[in-house]
């Protein structure tokens, strides 16, 4: 821990440890606008399993009835691009959601004026740190509106989409185009019928669950390698992160990692897997991939999302959220759909040139998703490309 700075009502501090603050960490995530990603267990997890550099930033409120307790933690770590030190969310890279951790009492008194002279007196810290970009933030949640969405903020070029669980599966069907779902859905189950039948099957031991954690990393290497995109699981440390994550999670209420699937009776294979989490009835579809050669006609990665919604229905859950990036099946179920904002915000000189590059490119990405003719050329030169090497 550093040497704490305070300003009126709060005590600002950082620590580069996560320990000293499990206590109070463990208390506030207890809400449920505080994500998956921001819980002490995931960010601890990404620390030893990747190296990372952390930056805990908290406050802590200095006077009336709260005064000793925590008001807020931003759960960051420091990564070194070129020249520049920037700090981001702990496992941003991974995070289909940012929230950070507010107490309650915090957000109740928050406004505009007063963020921005919180966020002052952060960036006047001593924190060896040039720039912040603070990610895939949605402007509210669960309710609450984000503190940090009064800062300099772009928006991201991906949205989130999420679906109601506020009734009955069949009332969810009907939002949509019920009888073309269902149709599809008996498609699907009678192609495989052909290859024998199928499971649906939630993985509840570590050995079947770390062996469909495996096959999800060689399926998605195989699906990137024929998009000609790097692979973003390829990493060791990577691996290793998910592995424990999904350890972690056996015989556990909040599940960080759930693996499900479809699988074949006859032979096993698995033609489609997703990694789900659970934290306060909000599920979210943190990863998925789906076999590729002749299974992928019976399109049973569709086919396991419409089991994973009923089933997250019969679970009472109040959100199934595939999560940030924007597909056609998302759509065709979700009726929220959740704008993310980035914020970049320079603290050194290098710093502020930094963050001319990173919105520019925030602005880029957005400018060349929304233009969908532009995207598809993008990605058929990508393609071309990584056949022609």
């Amino acid at each position: 821990m550093q040497e704490a700075e305070q300003q009126a009502d709060l005590i600002l501090r950082h620590f580069d440890r996560v320990e000293p603050l499990e206590e109070s960490w463990r208390c506030l995530e207890a809400a449920p606008e505080c994500t998956i990603h921001q819980t002490y267990d995931w960010c601890r997890c990404w620390i030893e399993e990747t190296n990372a550099r952390p930056l805990l930033i908290t406050g802590e409120f200095a006077s009336g009835p709260q005064r000793g307790k925590t008001a807020f933690i931003l759960p960051l770590c420091v990564e070194k691009t070129g020249p520049l030190r920037i700090a981001r969310y702990i496992g941003a890279a991974y995070n289909n959601i940012n929230f950070g951790v507010f107490s309650q009492e915090f957000m109740n008194g928050i406004d505009a004026a007063r963020m921005r002279k919180i966020w002052k007196d952060i960036a006047a810290m001593p924190l060896d740190v040039d720039l912040f970009v603070l990610d895939r933030q949605p402007r509210q949640w669960r309710g609450m509106p984000h503190p940090i969405a009064c800062l300099a903020t772009v928006e991201n070029q991906n949205h989130a989409f999420q679906v109601t669980l506020d009734c009955a599966f069949e009332d969810v069907l009907a939002r949509g185009n019920a009888k073309r779902r269902r149709k599809k859905f008996r498609t699907s189950e009678r192609r495989l019928e052909e290859w024998g039948g199928y499971d649906y099957v939630t993985a509840t031991g570590a050995e079947d669950a770390l062996s469909l954690l495996d096959t999800f990393f060689r399926q998605k290497a195989a699906r990137f390698e024929v998009q000609g995109i790097p692979d973003v699981f390829e990493d060791a440390k990577i691996k290793s992160f998910f592995h424990r994550l999904t350890k972690d999670s056996i015989d556990q209420q909040r599940k960080m990692i759930e693996l499900c699937a479809i699988r074949l009776k006859e032979d096993g294979t698995i033609c489609a897997i997703s990694a789900l989490s659970r934290k306060d009835g909000h599920v979210i579809c943190q990863f998925s991939s789906i076999a590729t050669g002749e299974l992928e006609a019976a399109s049973s990665g569709e086919l396991l999302f419409y089991l994973m919604i009923r089933s997250a229905c019969e679970e009472k859950a109040e959100i199934f959220d595939f999560g940030i990036g924007d597909e056609q099946y998302k759509r065709s179920w979700c009726d929220v759909e959740t704008v993310h904002f980035d914020a970049v915000l320079p603290v050194t000189a290098k710093g502020y040139l930094g963050a001319v590059g990173a919105r520019w490119l925030i602005d880029s990405k957005r400018f060349l998703k929304s233009n969908k003719k532009i995207f598809a050329l993008a990605k058929a030169v990508r393609i071309s490309l990584k056949q022609k090497r």
